[in-house]
């Protein structure tokens, strides 16, 4: 069995762009992933006593609230660390990055799409659909896979009402090739296999009672950010190479789509993803 931890980075009132990413653990090196993390807190907070006890990386990278008494190196170097030790160990990653230009461009030309104007439940449902592509081709059940997100009051609901139904428009996403009478063809899902590899549905969690959803959210703003430095000007030259080193540790572990069918569902997702990021 597999848990994935799943947090965002960006909203449309900061930006144009939006990340979704989730940090898949195997079931039986959950305690060691988690306990270090913890004791990488831990060790921060014995050398800086009052720091906030729940990391909030846009807060911590930027030296804001009571973290502002750590170096700025410590703090970058501390970040790098938290990347490290998410991809380290069979760490994967599952997420999606969007331009909110595209994807209200997309949402508009006709894909039938049905996360309406929510860009939260789109990355929602695209994550857990790279998670069923990769899982359903898992023996037995070590496939299955608990999926907990960090907790969003108004839009969870509609999550989980959107891994239970299983609406056939994202079948696209992890459909599989078999060869039938020596002609490779797209194996239609049904109602009993969409989704079948998450555990009944996605469940809510507070972050400051997850330290894996800590590190997802690391990881969400680690990729926001080196998104976003893309389209600034020369003087940020600093800034973009230190994102663009956390992004090289993080994306070897990314899990992507890979060869997919001519659905309505993939035309929706390319027409709506930040053009850097590669589903």
């Amino acid at each position: 069995m597999k848990f994935i931890y799943v947090d965002e980075s960006g909203d449309r009132g900061g930006g144009n762009v939006f990340v979704m990413c989730g940090l898949m653990v195997d079931a039986y090196k959950l305690r060691k992933k988690t306990e270090d993390f913890d004791r990488m807190l831990g060790a921060l907070h014995d050398k800086y006593p009052g720091a906030r006890r729940e990391l909030k990386t846009s807060q911590f990278i930027n030296g804001k609230k009571n973290w502002s008494k750590i170096p700025p190196q410590e703090r970058k170097d501390f970040i790098q660390d938290v990347c490290r030790l998410a991809v380290g160990n069979g760490g994967k990653l599952f997420g999606l990055g969007i331009s909110f230009e595209r994807f209200d461009a997309a949402k508009v030309a006709g894909h039938g799409h049905p996360s309406g104007d929510s860009y939260w439940l789109a990355a929602g449902m695209f994550t857990a659909s790279i998670v069923q592509k990769r899982m359903q081709s898992v023996k037995g059940s070590k496939g299955l896979t608990v999926v907990i997100m960090d907790d969003h009051k108004m839009e969870m609901p509609r999550l989980s009402d959107g891994l239970y139904n299983a609406d056939p428009w994202y079948d696209g996403l992890y459909k599989v090739r078999k060869t039938k009478r020596r002609k490779s063809v797209w194996v239609p899902r049904t109602a009993k296999d969409r989704f079948d590899q998450i555990v009944n549905t996605a469940f809510a969690i507070m972050s400051d009672h997850s330290s894996l959803v800590q590190v997802a959210d690391v990881i969400s703003y680690v990729y926001r950010r080196h998104l976003e430095l893309k389209s600034q000007p020369e003087k940020y030259e600093g800034e973009k190479a230190y994102y663009k080193m956390l992004v090289r540790i993080l994306e070897p572990q990314r899990e992507k789509l890979g060869q997919t069918p001519n659905d309505p569902c993939i035309a929706f997702y390319k027409a709506a993803v930040h053009p850097d990021w590669a589903i």
